[in-house]
């Protein structure tokens, strides 16, 4: 075999490993997938000639659109006022420049090993699953006090790859159905995109699922309007029910915490059973399913029996850093239970272990494989930012914040925006104008990626880099690519609630399956269609 045929072998083995090493290690370690980026595209510079590197680029000119992004960033250093943030803010969106170019610079990849990548990615993304289901249900083992904790990194942003893996898995099964393949190589496609839904609710990323919901919900009106036949009434019914019985559950819930006991000053119980006189704060909104949290409360009462059965006293904070007085209380109210010595008598071992890690509500450790718990501590966090105007320490209140402060700087900075490395500074004006409760630490940029586009590059910025995302896709012809749209409709309802693209596991995520779907799809994938593949 001649020098030439060996380098080229090993260029396509070299590409190939890395994108393995890449998928392998994607939800496991954000560290390690910075090393993997950086293998990606040092092996596409290694064996070939600049003459080469150059034709790679000829080819593909539609990768500059996608480094233009990276050069939005630093045309917004130009009017910079705190070098080191942009600088900070330009490491962060290196892998703009880095994974395209480590994938266009590199051999085609063949079709069976691109469908190698995606069931190798799937296979990764099921195993940590299983790793985090673990951990959720051995929860005290692990030192686990929070749902977010389970999975090995962002809880948010781990949930966009398990959502991905399920499209994969069903592309996976088509394509063997395709080729005829026995159905049992078809049934552990299915058991894990089965196993991979049920984990997704179960991981409890709201940002998530909607994503993966709205997501589902675009493949079946695409399904509607591509196949050319008599209307499919039953997957009409089924749209329907995915859009409506989330919004039904999430109203359940809500209706279940509106749904307030009365109480009539004249009419309540002054005493507690030993006599002792009840405290009521008739002008207090805080509430716990449906009941009333500043009644009944008899401080002497709670601090003794609470004192007898917990080394962490009634006066002072526990391990995670919550009041024990507040938890308490707001506990009692949720089991329905009055604020004195009956009520602590009558909870379990179980309540007192809650009680003591910071559980201030029996639902969030009684119901963890529900999504209740999730959808009542956003409709919590609602209702006491609403009552207090306090965003401190409530995600959904915050992120509110955040969107104010974002929505002041754009109307002042419409067209061009702050610039690279200014969000800071022009932020923190902006809560001061708001009159924010916001503590200066909580005070950051909005976990929406459009509004934060504008916020430092303008609406023109904006515009630029939602252009430079969706132009490849018709220079390449991969506008039937269903994958690749697939990917960009999910990340495009995620960047509503979070600023993925300016994340290090959601900008490497998008940019790796986004380069891989643009230029190594294989044909199969790239002039997807219904007809051909259900026929």
């Amino acid at each position: 075999m001649s020098l030439k045929n060996n380098t080229a072998e090993l260029r396509e083995k070299s590409f190939y490993y890395s994108l393995l090493l890449f998928v392998i290690v994607l939800p496991f370690s954000e560290a390690f997938v910075s090393i993997a980026a950086a293998i990606l595209f040092l092996q596409s510079l290694l064996f070939q000639p600049l003459n080469n590197i150059k034709k790679s680029l000829t080819n593909n000119k539609s990768v500059f659109y996608i480094l233009g992004i990276f050069g939005v960033y630093l045309l917004g250093i130009l009017h910079t006022r705190d070098f080191a943030l942009s600088m900070y803010e330009l490491k962060k969106v290196a892998f703009w420049v880095v994974i395209p170019l480590g994938i266009v610079l590199s051999p085609r990849l063949s079709e069976k090993r691109f469908y190698k990548i995606i069931t190798v990615f799937s296979i990764a993304v099921t195993v940590v699953a299983i790793i985090a289901a673990i951990r959720f249900i051995f929860k005290s083992v692990f030192n686990i006090t929070d749902f977010r904790e389970i999975s090995l990194i962002s809880h948010i942003r781990y949930s966009y790859q398990v959502a991905l893996a399920i499209f994969c898995c069903v592309f996976l099964v088509i394509n063997r159905v395709k080729e005829n393949d026995s159905f049992k190589t078809i049934v552990p496609f299915l058991i894990m995109a089965v196993w991979l839904v049920l984990f997704l609710f179960l991981l409890k990323s709201i940002t998530g699922i909607i994503a993966f919901l709205g997501t589902t919900c675009f493949l079946g009106l695409y399904y509607l309007f591509a196949v050319k036949r008599k209307i499919n009434y039953l997957l009409v019914v089924v749209l329907a029910i995915l859009v409506a019985l989330p919004l039904l559950y999430t109203k359940s819930v809500w209706d279940d915490f509106y749904n307030i006991e009365k109480l009539d000053p004249q009419k309540v119980d002054k005493y507690t059973a030993l006599g002792n006189p009840y405290t009521f704060n008739f002008d207090s909104e805080e509430k716990e399913n449906g009941r009333w949290v500043q009644s009944y409360i008899c401080a002497e009462e709670l601090r003794k029996e609470w004192n007898k059965r917990s080394e962490y006293k009634y006066d002072s904070l526990n391990n995670h850093g919550f009041s024990n007085r507040s938890t308490l209380v707001r506990y009692l109210t949720s089991r329905g239970l009055r604020k004195d010595s009956a009520g602590v008598s009558q909870l379990t071992e179980a309540d007192i272990k809650n009680i003591e890690q910071g559980i201030a509500n029996y639902i969030y450790a009684e119901k963890r494989f529900s999504l209740y718990p999730r959808i009542y501590e956003t409709i919590w966090e609602y209702d006491r930012y609403k009552a207090s105007g306090n965003p401190n320490g409530q995600s959904l209140s915050q992120r509110i914040e955040f969107v104010k402060a974002s929505v002041v700087i754009i109307k002042s900075n419409f067209w061009l925006g702050i610039g690279t490395g200014n969000w800071k500074a022009e932020y923190a004006k902006a809560y001061d104008k708001l009159g924010s409760k916001l503590k200066e630490e909580n005070q950051r940029s909005s976990h929406n990626q459009y509004l934060n586009y504008m916020v430092k590059f303008g609406v023109i910025g904006f515009v630029l880099i939602m252009c430079m995302l969706l132009i490849p896709v018709f220079k390449e012809g991969q506008e039937k690519n269903l994958l690749l749209w697939i990917l960009l409709v999910f990340i495009g309802i995620a960047n509503l609630g979070d600023a993925n693209l300016e994340t290090h596991m959601g900008l490497s995520f998008f940019c790796f399956f986004y380069s891989l779907f643009l230029w190594h799809s294989p044909d199969r994938i790239k002039n997807f269609t219904f007809q051909e593949k259900l026929k």
